[in-house]
C-alpha cells in the first residue's frame, strides 16, 4: 500500500479516539466548517455572521441571500445525511446523485436532478467536460468504472479519483461541484474515514488537480483528510485540557 494511505491510516486514529461526549460538538463545528470551505470553492466566501444567520433560518434583507442561505441549510441537511450513513458501505448509484442534486435546489426547481443542456462547464469551473448529449452514457461508464476498479481500492484513493472522473463528466447545470465533493466524502464515510473538508485557500491547488491528471487528485484529498483529522486532534487535546483545568478547581 502506498505510503500516503498508511500515513493517513495511522493517524486516522486519532479521529476515531474522540470521545463520545465531545462527538456531537466536533461534528457540528467540523461541518459548520465544512460550509464555509464548500461556499469558498464556489466563489462565495460568507462571514461567520452570516453563515450563522443562514443555519438559523434569520430573515434575510434581499432574494439572493434568501436563495444563498437555503442552499447553505440544505447542504446542512446533506452532509448531516452522510454522518448518520457512515460506516454504511451504500453503492453510489445513478439515482443517489439525482437525488442528491434535487436535495440542493429548490422545490419545483425546473432543473433539480436534471443533466445540463450546455456543453461547458458553468460557473467558476472552466473544466473539459464530456458533451451534453453524452451525460447518460458517461456517468453510466463512471459508475461502472468505479464499481469493477475503485470500489476495492483505498477509501481515500477512490474518493479522489471517482471524484475527478464525475467532474470530468459535470451532469449538472448547477452545483455539480457540491454534489461531486458530498459523493467524494460519502465514498470516505461509509468507509468509517473521517471527511475531506477542502479548504478556501487551497482553491487554485484544486482545480488545477481537476483540469491535470485524475492522480493529482489524490493529494488534494489526502491534505483534506488529514486537515480533518489535526482538527479532531487539536479539539479533543483542547477539550480534554479545559476538563482536567476544571476538575482541579
Amino acid at each position: 500500500m502506498n505510503l500516503v494511505y498508511l500515513e493517513v491510516d495511522y493517524h486516522r486514529s486519532d479521529y476515531d479516539a474522540i470521545p463520545t461526549a465531545m462527538r456531537q460538538d466536533f461534528t457540528e463545528r467540523l461541518v459548520t466548517s465544512w460550509l464555509y470551505h464548500e461556499c469558498a470553492l464556489e466563489g462565495v466566501v460568507l462571514t461567520k455572521e452570516e453563515l450563522f444567520r443562514a443555519l438559523n433560518n434569520q430573515p434575510c434583507r434581499t432574494h439572493c441571500e434568501a436563495t444563498r442561505d437555503r442552499l447553505i441549510r440544505r447542504l446542512h441537511a446533506s452532509f448531516m445525511q452522510l454522518v448518520s450513513e457512515a460506516g454504511s458501505r451504500e453503492p453510489i448509484t445513478m439515482e443517489w446523485l439525482r437525488a442528491q442534486h434535487s436535495a440542493l435546489c429548490d422545490v419545483g426547481e425546473e432543473g433539480a436532478g436534471r443533466y445540463r443542456k450546455r456543453d461547458t462547464s458553468p460557473g467558476v469551473y472552466n473544466l473539459d467536460v464530456v458533451q451534453a448529449q453524452s451525460i447518460s452514457y458517461h456517468l453510466r461508464k463512471f459508475l461502472d468504472t468505479y464499481e469493477s476498479e475503485l470500489v476495492d481500492a483505498h477509501p481515500v484513493r477512490a474518493a479522489a479519483l471517482a471524484h475527478w472522473e464525475f467532474m470530468k463528466v459535470f451532469p449538472f447545470d448547477e452545483r455539480t461541484g457540491l454534489v461531486g465533493r458530498l459523493m467524494l466524502n460519502a465514498i470516505l464515510m461509509r468507509h468509517d474515514y473521517p471527511p475531506a473538508v477542502i479548504h478556501g485557500a487551497d482553491r487554485q491547488n484544486y482545480f488545477a488537480a481537476l483540469n491535470g491528471h485524475k492522480v493529482d487528485m489524490i493529494p488534494v484529498v489526502v491534505d483534506a483528510v488529514s486537515s480533518t483529522i489535526s482538527a479532531a486532534t487539536a479539539f479533543s487535546s483542547s477539550q480534554i485540557a479545559t476538563l482536567g483545568h476544571r476538575a482541579a478547581l
